[in-house]
């Protein structure tokens, strides 16, 4: 498949089955799976030229494992921005998770921990450098967070696999560290522009 087909063609299986599925006329079960044909149909608006293959090697070769496959239906991963019972099992985490996101929400991340915004769960990544890659889709200077994962784990919360991204629904401000913050703004430089006389 043409890269930028398989890019676009993603990008709209996303926005059906993470955030806008009624928009599509699709109806999801309680664990997030809409039927393949259906997709396949609703997805014809946009690509009148789609394969239900097509819908397969993206739920199969994606790198990210954006979605995943049972029989006649699929369902996204991870990423809902709606309640889904994925039934997930909780795990044990390793040591430390990473999150990064943009220096005007570092704040409120360090005083009032890890909540989700406009999705179901926060995701965390495996390491810094993948947490400072997502993050980079946002801005340039992103803010990296380093999660005490297994502390947390002790204290009450549970950490989620959905690979190649860990899941959880908040982690306190507590067991959270910064790890990388975001650089100052650059200083002004220039001659100060000098008071006019006074006139006489």
């Amino acid at each position: 498949m043409d890269p930028r087909r398989r890019e676009r063609l993603s990008k709209l299986l996303s926005l059906i089955l993470r955030h806008k599925p009624e928009r599509f006329s699709i109806v999801l079960d309680d664990r997030g799976y809409a039927r393949i044909d259906d997709i396949v149909e609703a997805a014809q608006e946009k690509f009148d030229d789609l394969t239900r293959d097509e819908i397969l090697e993206i739920a199969d070769g994606a790198e990210k494992r954006r979605f995943e496959v049972e029989e006649d239906r699929i369902r996204a991963r991870y990423g809902h921005s709606f309640p889904v019972d994925l039934g997930l099992a909780p795990i044990e985490p390793p040591e430390f998770l990473y999150y990064a996101t943009v220096p005007s929400r570092a704040s409120v991340v360090t005083n009032g921990g890890l909540q989700p915004s406009d999705r179901q769960y926060v995701h965390l990544s495996l390491s810094e450098e993948i947490a400072e890659q997502v993050a980079r889709n946002q801005t340039e200077t992103p803010v990296v967070f380093r999660i005490k994962a297994r502390e947390a784990t002790e204290g009450g919360v549970d950490f989620y696999d959905r690979s190649p991204v860990i899941l959880t629904t908040g982690v306190p401000s507590e067991f959270i560290d910064v790890l990388k913050e975001a650089p100052p703004p650059p200083a002004e430089f220039g001659r100060r522009k000098r008071k006019a006389p006074p006139r006489r």
